[in-house]
């Protein structure tokens, strides 16, 4: 027998709240079963308890439960286990408290305290079908154990009994109905494929989720059956495999994975997610959307969003952690923020629940030795995706990060293609061999194997450590460590091969349209590392050092180019948007404040090199391109036309012949002579303190997707 209710909870002197009673000592008949279960709760209240407090100061009742930690193998008897678990009240000398009657399930109806009802549902406790997962070498358990295997632990474990309610199952169902335009949502995620083919899954996991799902659906059990009465029959049979654990082994192939994949809700959310995620890279106004009973674009990325959060929810539920909660997680933080911005808490909050599950699986350090080739693959991906993506909603919200490079030890991913990664061994190690034995790097100068998460992994560690200079308040040494980070970005981008460094002029380049895209991310993300540095130097000492103004020379140079060469090309600009808001708009600001304080006074023994000419050249460029690159419904165009303002404001003002200068002489490091407030003096703004956020690198005033281009997915 198993108790399938509890009693209310009782108050310990501490303020524990327990939800599990204990039973009193007529019901010490517990089965192994309940003991176990009892043991996954109170040891890791025990845990969080000083360990003399553990027993001196708790006030237990009488026949209540000493909580000392028991194997969960329970290699004793029952009976003595339970003379360990139970305090007998005379030695206590407490005051008994009422007994409590634990209910089971084959006691009968008229042996209940109270009436069952439907809100039992809210007051059963129900354990994880998962265990904690990695334990790290600080915790209890590694004191037990050098190898965690040793002791017949698994890493990850699980079991097969889970209750469900109707009522779950009929939310179940309702997402599952969303399948019977499953053909559309393959064609979807095709067609983006046509256009990226991203890094952090591949074709090869995407065709295996869809072609799983796509056997689930058509299978012949739901012969005959329509939409309805198919989603209710396969919602009831996901929730009694869902618990399943997928067990992970050396020797595990790609077939036997694939098995194991099936059957789980989270390999449902990921469908949808990928769906979602397809709709930010194929057009809007692709015929694929213009179908008879098929979702537009937007409505589509909602719709997976929803399905997305559903899934999760079940997966939480139940405690399920694996490498697919992981990827779907992965993906739909990424989702969250293209449908409702990164502003928005919904993203941050699923990042932090990203981190817990990586940390979980023990991802952030070397696991290959207990996963197969592929699957090792992939999580390093799977890491340095979530890395990244740390880094820029931290970036952007101005927060600290959520998972820290001091704490991981993060694998540089093999630079091969997904398709290499799940061929078989010949394949694969042919592909390996090809491989720069120093560098990692392939010797084929090819943009689509694995360069896109080994460089996403040097400059996500770089942003790290600009977080940590710009979000410190400790000044002590400021100006030394920021040459040196700066430096070390300089050798960093100068040790990458010379088919990764952006080439201005594209002609005659045998080069994808993202690839060459991303290639100017890079370009640009090096740059703005150093820019931030700078920025955060001068704020700090109310200064305005020197390197700032080069870097934001190169930034707005490299825009211009840029945007120039995808006009006369007529290459969409669409993913280009962001750069010239971030950091372009702030590197604009910073060679308008030097433009003014130049033309008001006579710069003399300058060290600096400002080129005038082709500075005001390049914010004219500039400031016409904001009319044409942020759109009218992009959630940016406010911001972009208060930016176009305020630069033709200053250029009108350098360009005047009218205005008295005064001499002076320039420093290596001058003062800040023109602030924020004076540049953009006489410009009427509808928000000026909007733009000013933007000129100071305040990301919180953006609205758009910049997780989007991470470009992982």
């Amino acid at each position: 027998m198993r108790p399938t209710q509890f009693g209310a909870s009782r108050r310990l002197q501490l303020d524990l709240d327990l939800s599990h009673p204990t039973p009193s000592s007529e019901d010490r008949a517990p089965t192994t079963t309940w003991i176990a279960n009892t043991f996954n709760y109170f040891h890791v209240c025990l845990l969080t308890i000083p360990w003399p407090y553990q027993f001196s100061r708790w006030q237990l009742p009488a026949g209540t439960v000493s909580y000392h930690h028991v194997s969960h193998a329970v290699p004793q008897s029952c009976d003595a286990i339970i003379q360990a678990l139970f305090v007998d009240a005379s030695l206590t000398g407490i005051r008994p408290h009422k007994k409590r009657r634990v209910i089971y399930e084959s006691d009968p109806p008229g042996n209940t305290s109270r009436l069952h009802n439907e809100n039992d549902v809210w007051t059963r406790k129900k354990s994880s079908v998962s265990g904690p997962g990695f334990w790290g070498q600080t915790s209890y358990y590694d004191a037990f154990t050098d190898t965690r295997n040793d002791v017949g632990v698994p890493y990850l474990t699980g079991h097969d009994n889970f209750p469900v309610d109707q009522k779950r199952i009929n939310l179940g169902a309702r997402v599952l109905a969303l399948l019977e335009n499953l053909p559309f949502y393959r064609d979807v995620v095709t067609a983006r494929f046509k256009i990226w083919k991203g890094w952090s899954l591949g074709w090869p996991l995407t065709d295996m989720i869809f072609t799983v799902v796509e056997k689930m659906w058509n299978s012949l059990e739901t012969e005959g059956m329509n939409t309805n009465q198919r989603a209710s029959f396969l919602s009831k049979r996901l929730f009694e495999m869902h618990s399943r654990p997928l067990e992970v082994h050396p020797s595990m192939t790609w077939e036997d994975f694939q098995s194991a994949a099936a059957g789980r809700w989270e390999l449902i959310g990921l469908l949808f997610t990928l769906t979602g995620l397809a709709t930010d890279w194929v057009p809007h106004g692709d015929r694929i959307f213009m179908r008879q009973d098929t979702m537009d674009a937007t409505s589509l990325a909602i719709t997976a969003t929803s399905v997305g959060d559903i899934c999760l929810q079940f997966c939480d539920t139940t405690g399920v952690v694996n490498d697919i909660v992981a990827w779907l997680l992965l993906h739909h933080v990424t989702l969250l923020a293209i449908v409702y911005g990164e502003s928005d808490f919904r993203p941050w909050r699923k990042l932090g629940e990203l981190s817990t599950t990586l940390f979980a699986l023990g991802l952030h350090q070397d696991s290959s030795a207990k996963a197969p080739f592929f699957l090792s693959e992939m999580r390093k991906r799977t890491m340095v995706a979530a890395y990244s993506m740390d880094k820029v909603l931290a970036t952007f919200l101005g927060r600290p990060p959520l998972i820290s490079w001091r704490y991981c030890d993060i694998q540089m991913p093999l630079d091969l293609s997904v398709e290499e990664i799940f061929a078989d061994s010949v394949v694969r190690n042919a592909a390996i061999a090809r491989l720069d034995e120093k560098s990692g790097w392939n010797l084929e100068s090819s943009l689509m194997k694995g360069m896109w998460p080994r460089i996403a992994l040097i400059t996500s560690v770089l942003r790290e450590k600009v977080l940590e200079l710009s979000l410190s308040w400790q000044l002590e040494n400021l100006s030394q460590r920021v040459e040196e980070l700066s430096r070390e970005s300089r050798q960093l981008r100068q040790g990458l091969p010379e088919f990764l460094h952006w080439k201005p002029d594209i002609e005659g380049v045998v080069t994808f349209r993202v690839e060459y895209d991303l290639l100017f991310e890079v370009h640009i993300e090096f740059l703005y590392n150093d820019f931030l540095l700078y920025r955060t130097l001068g704020k700090r000492t109310q200064t305005q050092p020197e390197a700032i103004i080069g870097i934001a020379r190169q930034i707005l140079k490299s825009l211009v180019i840029m945007i120039s060469e995808k006009t006369r090309s007529r290459q969409p600009i669409k993913g280009i948007g962001l750069s010239v808001c971030l950091p372009g708009l702030p590197s604009a600001g910073v060679l308008c404040a030097e433009l003014l304080r130049r033309s008001r006074t006579t710069v003399i023994s300058s060290c600096l090199e400002f080129p005038r000419s082709e500075i005001i050249q390049n914010l004219t460029l500039f400031a016409s391109y904001l009319d044409t690159i942020i759109e009218t419904h992009d959630c940016n165009y406010r911001v972009a036309q208060q930016g176009q303002k305020a630069i033709r404001h200053v250029l009108d003002q350098v360009l005047s012949v009218e205005g008295s200068s005064s001499v002076v002489e320039d420093t290596r490091r001058s003062d800040k002579m023109i602030d924020d407030a004076n540049l953009l003096d006489g410009v009427d703004f509808d928000d000026q303190d909007l733009f000013l956020g933007w000129l100071d690198g305040n990301m919180q005033h953006m609205s758009d997707s910049w997780l989007a281009s991470v470009n992982f997915t």
